[in-house]
């Protein structure tokens, strides 16, 4: 089922008849106004059966890695939680995890503007620092062409609970590369959203840049730049006992 989002309050202006042959996008809070990676460990833990007490305790663990600065360190604590589960089992949680959220949790100007590229020819890609559950159901519902995650190394279908290939940063400017000349197209062709600084080398990699939000980093390239603007959406709440957001574990750990 692919999205079709109403429009809440505000929206930005459409790009002004602009057309690209490829278009980049992170995921958390730029396509979603949600923190996925925060949310589908909550829905992780809770299915493991662990108590709000031990989840809290855990999101502390995480924020505190992060406040630290140390994004690897936070990356390699997030993919330990999942040690010694099935790759299978974990893709399916996602399945009901994703199942759970309202639509609302897409921020509506992003996800307009992408589905009006994409129905103009656009191929459109989702790069994404969190894990392949989270990813997937939700490039099915925007109807993305391809998406890449970080990866999870498995040992017979079983998770080690390390990542081997995170999707942040740098990574990102090389996945638009690998696209780009997988498609034969030229970067200056292509777009890309983001709204976190560890999105610039992403951004800086394309023909023209949208940054989401108001990150100091992208707003100071935005204005050397000239990208595009769109305002943050606020997270809305998922309509089941999955909570869409947790406002423990901060944005760093989701790029």
């Amino acid at each position: 089922m692919r999205v079709t989002v109403r429009r809440r309050g505000r929206h930005v202006a459409e790009p002004s008849g602009a057309r690209y042959a490829i278009a980049f996008l992170d995921v958390d809070e730029t396509l979603l106004t949600i923190n996925s990676m925060s949310s589908f460990l909550v829905a992780h833990q809770r299915a493991r059966g662990r108590t709000p007490e031990q989840v809290s305790a855990l999101l502390r663990e995480l924020h505190a890695l992060d406040v630290g600065g140390d994004r690897d360190a936070v990356s390699r604590a997030y993919y330990a939680t999942f040690a010694g589960e099935r790759a299978d089992e974990l893709a399916a949680l996602g399945e009901r995890w994703f199942a759970d959220l309202s639509l609302d949790v897409f921020h509506a100007g992003v996800a307009d503007e992408v589905t009006a590229l994409r129905d103009a020819g656009t191929y459109v890609v989702l790069v994404s620092g969190a894990p392949p559950a989270t990813v997937a159901p939700v490039a099915r519902a925007l109807g993305a062409d391809a998406w890449f995650a970080t990866v999870q190394e498995d040992v017979a279908g079983v998770l080690t609970g390390v990542a081997t290939d995170a999707v942040i940063g740098a990574r990102k400017a090389f996945v638009v590369g690998q696209v780009t000349r997988e498609r034969g197209v030229a970067a200056d062709e292509c777009v890309a959203y983001g709204d976190h600084a560890s999105d610039l080398p992403m951004l800086e990699s394309v023909g023209a840049g949208v940054v989401v939000g108001e990150d100091p980093v992208l707003t100071a390239a935005s204005s050397r730049h000239g990208w595009r603007t769109i305002p943050a959406e606020p997270s809305v709440p998922a309509q089941s006992s999955v909570p869409a957001q947790s406002s423990v574990l901060g944005g760093p750990v989701d790029r």
